[in-house]
């Protein structure tokens, strides 16, 4: 495998460009999520007939960890030179809130009213009311009455947000500082807070969950970025290879044990995230299009599918022929879920967002001006 390193650069925060690999990554993500999910309903709804459930039996869950290194790209690469400037922080957390919150607490909000109309609908209940506070504030929570305790809002995977707020508050916290120095200082925190949480052995809800190992994942997409803004590139052939290494050491060993999932699953989400990153654009072909479009909604994938899994159970129990395999079941979900996600995207997400920044965008002009402005007014009133 081979290496080469060009001219370093450095990309605005105003004008980043999309890379297209990237979002293949994110609708690969997704989608395994997605299958994973899809093939414990189809379980569920085989025990409810007395039958096998459809395979194959793998974690599907190493999705979630290609998203975390991504996260950790993206936030380094599309801050680019805002690092050590002024009032960086406070515009990387406006953005990354507006990015998150609305679907979020739209969903979350939808599935809060089912809960209370129909909570013969939900297999947990929704819980306390600061619990509910807990799921909207992204602090995370156990859940009561689940089958095996678990630390989940009321919208379970939004448990992955509550991991991505604390990237956001601590990347935030060290923007002040050059961007290779602030990564530093962000790997001995996040490493201290690993250490600590095995030595002491921490067990207080919040702190057990954000000193998890899984957070170093993110720290390798901080490191991924600052390589790709140093020049690093990978030729063709060593990208595929990478990207395909990538994904069998994921699928492999995805069911391993808490403490060394940033070692066993991490290392192999960075090497396909490492390929998409470093790696030349992706033809633009249909197959690249479609994938590139489901990166694009991929949020909105990761979050509702569960909803539309949900829904599709009740169509299938009602009508579909038992005789049917549970595996064309399975299918139907990944395809609902995904043609769902869509205009969800399109329709409110991207709208939404889109919406908020351009709010937040004229605030701060305003405050630029009126910075501009005071000292002038200040100059006139005094007669100077």
């Amino acid at each position: 495998m081979s290496l080469r390193q060009d001219a370093p650069t450095a990309i605005p925060s105003t004008a980043v460009p999309l890379l297209d690999n990237l979002q293949v990554c994110r609708a690969f993500a997704a989608i395994t999520v997605v299958i994973g999910h899809a093939l414990h309903d189809a379980g569920v709804v085989a025990a409810g007939r007395g039958v096998e459930a459809p395979g194959p039996n793998l974690d599907w869950t190493f999705g979630v960890d290609v998203f975390f290194v991504i996260s950790g790209f993206i936030m380094v690469y599309v801050s680019g030179r805002d690092f050590a400037k002024p009032g960086a922080a406070w515009q990387f957390l406006s953005r990354r809130l507006i990015r998150i919150v609305p679907l979020y607490w739209t969903l979350t909000t939808l599935l809060l009213v089912v809960g209370l109309l129909l909570p013969q609908l939900l297999t947990i209940p929704i819980g306390s009311l600061s619990y509910i506070v807990s799921s909207y504030l992204f602090i995370p929570e156990w859940r009561i009455g689940a089958p095996v305790p678990e630390i989940r809002p009321l919208l379970a995977l939004g448990w992955t947000l509550n991991y991505e707020m604390l990237f956001y508050v601590a990347l935030a916290g060290v923007m002040f500082l050059p961007a290779k120095r602030a990564i530093a200082v962000l790997s001995v925190l996040f490493a201290a807070a690993v250490t600590a949480r095995f030595a002491f052995d921490i067990q207080q809800t919040q702190l057990m969950f954000w000193s998890d190992p899984i957070i170093l994942e993110f720290l390798m997409g901080c490191y991924l970025a600052l390589a790709r803004q140093a020049g690093w590139r990978l030729p063709a052939p060593a990208a595929l290879l990478l990207a395909m290494a990538g994904i069998f050491g994921s699928v492999l060993n995805s069911g391993s044990a808490a403490e060394m999932r940033p070692l066993v699953v991490g290392l192999p989400a960075l090497m396909l995230v490492a390929a998409a990153a470093l790696g030349p654009s992706l033809p633009r072909l249909a197959p690249t299009r479609i994938a590139i479009l489901l990166g694009d909604a991929s949020y909105a994938l990761y979050l509702s599918h569960p909803l539309v899994i949900r829904s599709l159970r009740e169509v299938w129990l009602k009508l579909a022929d038992p005789a049917w395999p549970l595996w064309v079941y399975a299918v139907l979900c990944v395809v609902a879920a995904s043609l769902a996600a869509i205009p969800i995207y399109l329709l409110f997400e991207r709208p939404m967002t889109r919406l908020l920044q351009g709010k937040a965008k004229g605030r701060r002009e305003a405050q630029k001006d009126l910075a501009t402005v005071s000292p002038q007014a200040a100059a006139v009133s005094t007669g100077r």
